[in-house]
C-alpha cells in the first residue's frame, strides 16, 4: 500500500480562480466553520479527507490549539462522501456535472493516525476520513465532496474537482542525451522537457540521485563486503503551464545539483559508488493548488502578506487533484572520463 499522503491542497483546473481576503473580529459572534483538506490522486491506493475546526475564544489561542476538542470533530459527528458524476464539456472547454444523480458514491470512514509531527496543535492523534480508491477514479468524471453534520442533517461543506489525467512522456533527458550537464563553465544545466497533462497547471520535477556505500567486514572469515544503497532527492524549480502548450520545460543547475548532494552526505569518509541512472519524478497539480501555495507563500510579490484562500463552499480549505506517481528512469554517463563523474568525484565525499 502506498505511503499515506495527507496534505493541504486545492481546486479544479478549467475553473476560474476563487480566492478572497477575509477580515474578521476575534470577538465576533461564534459560528462553526470547518476546515477541509482533500486531494485526489488516481495513483494512490487510498484517498483521504482531513476535517478540523476553526476556533475562536477569549484567552491564549495556543492553549486552544493544544486541545483536541478545539481542533477536531467527534468520531460520529460527520458523514463524509465523494460523489462521482458524469461530466460534459462546454465549447470553451469547461466541464460541468450532468445527470440527476451521481453514478457512484465513495463513503469515507473515520480513522485516527498517530504520525502527525509535533507542534503547537494537538498531535497525539489526528482524525482523518479514508476510502480505498485504487484503480477506481475516472478521469472523465467530476468529483464532488460532501460533508454532512449528523446531528442536524445539514451539509456543511461542498466542493468539486476533476482529476489530472493523460499519458506523460519525458523527451529530455533520454537514452541518447543522458542525464548530464551542458553549457559554459560555472553555469551548466540539464534541460528537462516533458509532455503536459490535462488539468495540470503547475509542475515540479524531482531528480533522485542513486549511490551505494560499501565497506569490508573483517570480523568474519573470509572478509565480507557490505553494500548499502542510498538516494538523494533534488527538487527542481516549480514551473507553471499555460495549459495550452503540449510540452513543459525547465532546467536544473549543475551547481545546485552538486551542492545538494554534498550537503546531504554525512559520512564523507566511506567509499561510495555512483549509480549510472537517475529517476525523474514529475509532480503536478491543478490550478487551485498553485493558488493555495501562492496564497500562503507569496514570495516575490510586492504584497508579501498571505491572504485566505478557499474553494470549499461553507468551509475553509481546498479540494482538488494532483499526480505524484509519474517517474522516468534515465541513464547518466558511466565513464570515469565523463565530466559528470569527474564533478561528482571532485565533491570529495567518497565517490
Amino acid at each position: 500500500m502506498k505511503k499515506i499522503r495527507i496534505l493541504i491542497m486545492v481546486l479544479t483546473a478549467c475553473v476560474a480562480l476563487v480566492s478572497c481576503e477575509v477580515e474578521f473580529s476575534p470577538n465576533a459572534e461564534w459560528r462553526e466553520t470547518p476546515v477541509v483538506y482533500c486531494l485526489l490522486d488516481q495513483d494512490d491506493d487510498t484517498s483521504y479527507v482531513r476535517i478540523q475546526r476553526c476556533f475562536l475564544g477569549e484567552g491564549n489561542q495556543y492553549r486552544f490549539a493544544s486541545v483536541a476538542d478545539s481542533n477536531y470533530y467527534p468520531q460520529d459527528a460527520l458523514t463524509v462522501a465523494i460523489e462521482e458524476w458524469n461530466a460534459t464539456m462546454s465549447a470553451n472547454g469547461v466541464a460541468s456535472i450532468t445527470g440527476n444523480a451521481p453514478r457512484r458514491v465513495y463513503d469515507f470512514e473515520y480513522k485516527e493516525i498517530v504520525n502527525k509531527e509535533e507542534g503547537r496543535f494537538y498531535n497525539k492523534v489526528q482524525p482523518v476520513y479514508a476510502c480505498a480508491t485504487a484503480g477506481q477514479l475516472d478521469s472523465t468524471c467530476i468529483y464532488r465532496l460532501v460533508v454532512v453534520k449528523n446531528s442536524t442533517g445539514d451539509t456543511i461543506a461542498t466542493s468539486q474537482t476533476r482529476l489530472v489525467y493523460g499519458d506523460m512522456s519525458l523527451s529530455k533527458p533520454n537514452n541518447v542525451t543522458l542525464f548530464q550537464f551542458a553549457g559554459t563553465s560555472g553555469s551548466k544545466s540539464c534541460e528537462l522537457i516533458w509532455s503536459s497533462l490535462e488539468n495540470a497547471r503547475q509542475y515540479q520535477p524531482v531528480v533522485r540521485f542513486f549511490y551505494r556505500e560499501f565497506s569490508i567486514n573483517t570480523s568474519v572469515t573470509p572478509p565480507d563486503t557490505i553494500i548499502k544503497p542510498y538516494s538523494i532527492d533534488i527538487p527542481c524549480n516549480v514551473v507553471k503551464s499555460n495549459m495550452r502548450d503540449p510540452y513543459v520545460t525547465t532546467k536544473l543547475s549543475q551547481n545546485y545539483f552538486l551542492s545538494t548532494i554534498k550537503s546531504s552526505i554525512a559520512d564523507v569518509a566511506s567509499n561510495k559508488n555512483i549509480i549510472d541512472t537517475v529517476e525523474i519524478f514529475i509532480n503536478c497539480c491543478t490550478e487551485p493548488l498553485a493558488a493555495y501555495i501562492y496564497a500562503n507563500n507569496p514570495g516575490g510579490s510586492f504584497n508579501q502578506e498571505p491572504f485566505l484562500y478557499t474553494n470549499i463552499d461553507g468551509a475553509l480549505g481546498v479540494f482538488a487533484a494532483r499526480r505524484c506517481g509519474i517517474s522516468f528512469r534515465v541513464p547518466s554517463p558511466g565513464s570515469v572520463m565523463s565530466n559528470y563523474i569527474k564533478e561528482l568525484k571532485a565533491l570529495n565525499v567518497g565517490f
